[in-house]
């Protein structure tokens, strides 16, 4: 029911001459893929993955370079001498751990002499675990019926004693030196102090402890020549690294060949990620121009191009990569071109579905109209709009690829001739977890990592380029 009201208390809100103006927007425009990192910043576990993954790429760059080792200076057989060494960091050792000590067990008659104090040589090797009795008396009652001790030791240290100065009665490091040859009598005195005074300038040379003997044969092809060869005690760290046991320090200890774990680890993930990289970029170039293609036109060449894609997919990819292998070896090509062989249809299907999910949008049919080609509406239009998932997927197939490629490794049927993968790593370090758990440690925690990292990097990428979330808080 209406009301009679009087006009006179109807007053406009705007008197006729003001003038009513639009206010300007106080925000400054950003395009898309400022919106997009603005939104991925926002994701703090994202964020911390992103910085996580380049730190392991600047390792994967530097890493190698960073702690140079001479091993061979002699032959391998000398680098192999300090293998299995643990791990030994800087600052860290004060605080009682990653310090180069171990827990061993060993025999009783060894330890009491490597712990005797008129032993120059055995001095700071154990460290805890030795009982005060036995250095009292080797052959204390209480001890009678022991036979190993355990106790723990600088192990940098105690693998220099055994490799070079544990007496002969437990083990000998006797090395022969062929030092030439003389047509001289050898037997006679003055030839002996010759050949002793030059082997005083080769002994401080080539870091030798101490002369055993000089052994003295005929030469049987040259009558009246001889050789004369030097038995040898050498120090193992001084030959290997030229510095002593307490100043060394293996970040990730030593693998069994002697080389350094941290080094050995780098070289590895730089082959894994660059050959991730290479893959992931081939499978995305051909999956993606053939999904794009077949999914924007459709009609017969969908039809071929799927059921070509269901007999490649039907292959088994373990049955490629092993016949492969078995034909061409483990070379690095081998094993990309058996990652790409079949790798490109998860792209491919990809690349398929958005674009024939999205062509027909009602923004694709507005270019359309507006005269655009398939060209522009294919990469202008449709392409941004799936950029999200297909960012996400790549940065999904990256760490799956290092993953399948040291799965692989690790059971041998990828096997590099001149390149180390992590998973060989991870595979050698298996073998031995009991006595050198750090050989499987380092490079396990560097797949996990590596994984998680990239598996949240991931993730942020997915929502930070999708297009319904723009503007969103």
């Amino acid at each position: 029911m209406m009301k009679n009201i009087d006009k006179s208390k109807l007053v406009l809100v705007h008197d006729s001459s003001d003038k009513i103006i639009d206010q300007p927007l106080e925000t400054k425009e950003i395009g898309y893929y400022q919106d997009s990192w603005n939104r991925f910043k926002k994701n703090k576990a994202s964020l911390v993955a992103f910085i996580i993954i380049c730190i392991i790429l600047l390792f994967v760059m530097i890493g190698p370079h960073l702690k140079n080792y001479d091993l061979y200076s002699r032959s391998t057989e000398d680098a192999a001498r300090l293998a299995n060494l643990t791990p030994k960091i800087p600052g860290l050792e004060k605080l009682g751990i990653f310090d180069g000590t171990k827990t061993i067990k060993a025999g009783k008659r060894f330890l009491t002499h490597m712990a005797d104090p008129d032993n120059p040589f055995g001095q700071g090797i154990i460290l805890s675990g030795f009982p005060e009795e036995l250095l009292e008396d080797p052959n204390h009652p209480d001890y009678k019926d022991v036979t190993s001790l355990t106790v723990t030791v600088d192990y940098y240290k105690y693998v220099n004693y055994i490799k070079s100065y544990m007496p002969e009665d437990y083990f000998s490091m006797l090395d022969e030196y062929n030092a030439g040859t003389t047509k001289k009598d050898p037997l006679s005195p003055v030839i002996r102090t010759l050949i002793q005074s030059e082997f005083d300038k080769y002994m401080a040379e080539n870091s030798i402890i101490d002369l055993r003997r000089i052994v003295i044969t005929p030469d049987k092809e040259n009558e009246g020549q001889y050789f004369y060869q030097y038995e040898v005690r050498i120090d193992q760290f001084k030959l290997s690294l030229d510095q002593l046991p307490e100043d060394t320090y293996f970040w990730f200890g030593t693998n069994h060949e002697g080389k350094d774990l941290f080094t050995e680890i780098w070289k590895g993930a730089r082959v894994s990620l660059l050959m991730a990289l290479g893959v992931t970029l081939i499978n995305a170039v051909i999956g993606l121009t053939i999904g794009a293609i077949v999914g924007y036109y459709g009609g017969v060449v969908d039809l071929l191009f799927d059921r070509f894609v269901e007999i490649i997919s039907s292959v088994p990819f373990l049955a490629v990569l092993t016949l492969l292998v078995l034909r061409f070896g483990s070379q690095l090509w081998v094993i990309v071109l058996a990652f790409t062989a079949t790798g490109w249809i998860g792209s491919y299907g990809t690349g398929r579905m958005q674009f024939y999910r999205f062509k027909n949008r009602e923004y694709v049919l507005a270019a359309r109209t507006l005269g655009a080609s398939d060209g522009r509406i294919m990469f202008k239009h449709i392409f941004p709009n799936t950029l999200g998932l297909i960012v996400t997927g790549y940065a999904l197939a990256i760490p799956a690829f290092v993953f399948t490629e040291a799965s692989y490794s690790f059971l041998g049927i990828i096997n590099y001739e001149k390149s180390t993968s992590v998973g060989m790593l991870i595979q050698r370090g298996q073998s031995v977890m009991q006595y050198h758990p750090h050989l499987l440690l380092f490079p396990s925690l560097y797949i996990a990592i590596l994984m998680i990292a990239f598996n949240l990097f991931g993730n942020g990428l997915r929502d930070a380029f999708n297009p319904s979330l723009r503007g969103v808080e």
